[in-house]
């Protein structure tokens, strides 16, 4: 955590929130807060690519999800989906608590599979802006355990990482119960078609010098649908999907094999080890070298 940002709101160019993370390595903030009339982190209107977990662990917190004002009571939590405009409002004289979890959910998507099936349907999506987990319900009284359990991981990244699944588990029961929200993305869209179509073209292609063109064609849409498609979908642009693809399978061959830098870079279509080296680094934030070197120690294989 950097304390010159305590208490700050650090920007990217888009205007979204760049976190303060309690480790910088790792998309996660973790935090036991209060919130009384006049602190200076309540009534300022925000957005971020994470998720906002908020559960009340003592009197009420008002919260504004797009416009929307929101009355949390002791034990319920609020999830706040990613890149929504969001502030907290002091409703009450004295000090309220609260047990805040904030983390990106590009840690659950640990494969494709479960990304398509558990994240993105509910991550971005339009239509929920925001879950609120009402007391006296049981997936609240749950949640609120597991706030208090992430709590406890603070400091071990694995077991927040292992914690964050257990919470989104509740996340998408209810999704399922209460929103029907498998009823909502079904194989009959055609844009549901198309990007399925277009992302399989990719892992299946990603060893070709295939262009925007053709992964387009691919799906049946214009260059401008695709990317729309992508975006939407994905969270990630169609070249930038394949480029991914490809860094994907460089760590297997990396981890896997004893070709050298030159042969993984034809194997899975890089124009080169040095363009290779580039692209995986902007995924892994290491160079293939440093990679294959962690991957292939003694620990690494135990």
């Amino acid at each position: 955590m950097r304390r010159d940002w305590m208490g700050i709101i650090q920007q990217k160019e888009d205007g979204s929130e760049i976190l303060n993370y309690n480790d910088e390595s790792f998309p996660v903030y973790l935090y036991q807060g209060w919130i009384e009339p006049g602190v200076t982190w309540a009534e300022v209107a925000h957005f971020h690519d994470e998720l906002e977990i908020m559960t009340v662990t003592r009197g009420e917190i008002g919260y504004n999800v797009n416009g929307e004002e929101l009355r949390l009571h002791e034990g319920e939590t609020l999830i706040v989906n990613s890149r929504q405009i969001h502030f907290s409002i002091p409703v009450n004289e004295y000090r309220e608590t609260y047990n805040l979890c904030i983390i990106h959910p590009s840690l659950l998507c640990g494969c494709c599979s479960i990304a398509d099936r558990y994240v993105k349907p509910v991550v971005g999506n339009p239509s929920i802006p925001y879950i609120l987990l009402k007391n006296g319900t049981e997936p609240a009284r749950q949640m609120y355990k597991e706030s208090f359990n992430m709590i406890g991981c603070m400091g071990d990244n694995f077991d927040i990482n292992a914690q964050f699944f257990n919470m989104w588990k509740i996340v998408i029961k209810y999704c399922k119960n209460e929103l029907h929200l498998e009823d909502e993305e079904t194989d009959s869209n055609p844009a549901i078609q198309s990007i399925k179509k277009m992302m399989n073209f990719c892992r299946t292609n990603y060893d070709k010098p295939i262009t925007l063109d053709d992964i387009a064609k691919e799906g049946g849409v214009s260059r401008t649908y695709c990317n729309r498609l992508f975006h939407k979908y994905t969270g990630r642009s169609p070249m930038d999907s394949l480029m991914r693809e490809r860094a994907e399978k460089t760590a297997e061959y990396l981890a896997h094999s004893d070709m050298t830098m030159a042969e993984i870079a034809d194997r899975t279509g890089f124009a080169g080890a040095s363009y290779m080296a580039e692209i995986f680094k902007r995924y892994y934030k290491m160079s293939p070298r440093e990679y294959r070197r962690a991957s292939t120690m003694p620990d690494a294989q135990k």
